[in-house]
Parts: C-alpha cells; sequence; structure tokens
C-alpha cells in the first residue's frame, strides 16, 4: 500500500467516536513500517509489572494526561517513552475509530509511518518486547480468530478478536485496530 493512497482512505472519512460514556481517554500510535518483503506492524508487550494490561500485546500508547495538547501528543509522547519513537520520526498518516479498552478506557488509534529500520529504546519498566507482524500475515486466512465471552469488562455482544502471529496472541482492543486498519486500508474481509 502506497503512503499517498492510505492518507487518501484514512483522510476521506470522518473517524467515528464514543460518545456518552465515562471512560478515561487514552491514545495508541499504530506504527507501520515498510520493508522491501511489505507493511508491517510495530507491536510491543507490556510488562508484568504495570498496574494495568501485564503482559499483553499492545501499540505504544497510554493515558491522556492534562498537559498533552491532545490525542495524538499523547500517543506520540508515550510511544517515545515506551520504545524510543521520536515523535519527529513518525510520519502521521490519519486517525482511526475509537475503541474501548477493558473496564474504562477510551482509545482514539493514529497511523503513522516510522523508518525501517528502526532502533528501538525500550523502557523495562513499560516495555517487555518489540516486535514486528507482517501485515501479509494478518490477511491470511484463519489468522483472525473471534470468540463470544461475557465478563465485565467486555460490552455485551462486541466480540473478541484474536490475531495469533509466532505465538503471540493478539487480542481485545489491539486486535479491533488492527481488524479496523485492514478493512478500511488493505481490504480485509473477516
Amino acid at each position: 500500500m502506497s503512503v499517498d493512497k492510505c492518507i487518501e482512505i484514512l483522510r476521506s472519512r470522518v473517524p467515528q467516536l464514543i460518545e456518552g460514556e465515562c471512560l478515561k481517554p487514552a491514545a495508541v500510535l499504530v506504527p507501520i513500517q515498510k520493508f522491501v518483503e511489505g507493511d508491517s506492524l510495530v507491536l510491543t508487550q507490556r510488562t508484568d509489572i504495570l498496574s494495568s494490561h501485564k503482559g499483553q500485546v499492545a501499540f505504544p500508547g497510554g493515558r491522556i494526561d492534562p498537559h498533552d495538547s491532545g490525542a495524538l501528543a499523547a500517543a506520540l509522547r508515550e510511544s517515545h517513552e515506551e520504545i524510543g519513537i521520536e515523535p519527529r520520526d513518525v510520519q502521521i498518516l490519519g486517525q482511526l475509530d475509537q475503541v474501548t479498552a477493558g473496564f474504562n478506557y477510551l482509545v482514539t488509534p493514529f497511523v503513522g509511518i516510522i523508518p525501517s529500520p528502526y532502533e528501538f529504546r525500550l523502557n523495562p519498566m513499560e516495555t517487555a518486547a518489540v516486535f514486528n507482524v507482517p501485515i501479509s500475515v494478518l490477511l491470511e486466512p484463519g489468522c483472525l480468530s473471534c470468540e463470544s465471552r461475557l465478563s465485565p469488562a467486555h460490552r455485551q455482544g462486541e466480540p473478541i478478536y484474536h490475531f495469533r502471529y509466532n505465538g503471540w496472541d493478539i487480542w481485545g482492543a489491539t486486535a479491533r485496530i488492527i481488524k479496523q486498519l485492514l478493512e478500511l486500508v488493505y481490504g480485509f474481509e473477516a
């Protein structure tokens, strides 16, 4: 997918915002790296010492702090804090629809291109690992699965998606963000 085509797709639509829920605002960066073999997503594994989402696979990001100038600023700040992505190295392509995460977060995702290769600097207090997932693998039949589970953390009727790659279980809000990106930009049909 060309950068120009991705920008055209993402900027030609109005991202859906979730209204009326008392959720904590958060933002993530959906980093894409372009390699000869194709586009690849950058994902992280959260450490086991964090207070929430311990050990889970996620995009870099977090809560929007009062000093952040907005959701994008928070996504860039958190990406720098967690894995060392310099904000000046990110070419923002656009915003995806907001998603809920866990009990109490409203997440605004921003898609951006970062250089490849990139020298990530992991914050050992927040990030256990950083890895790439080729988008071509995510588009393969059978990579995405869906389950229904009733729990207080998931809204009734909201499916729980899972992408599996090299032993990683990418699920929940992260999987919903990936699915949305694949559908909008790469023509994915679940």
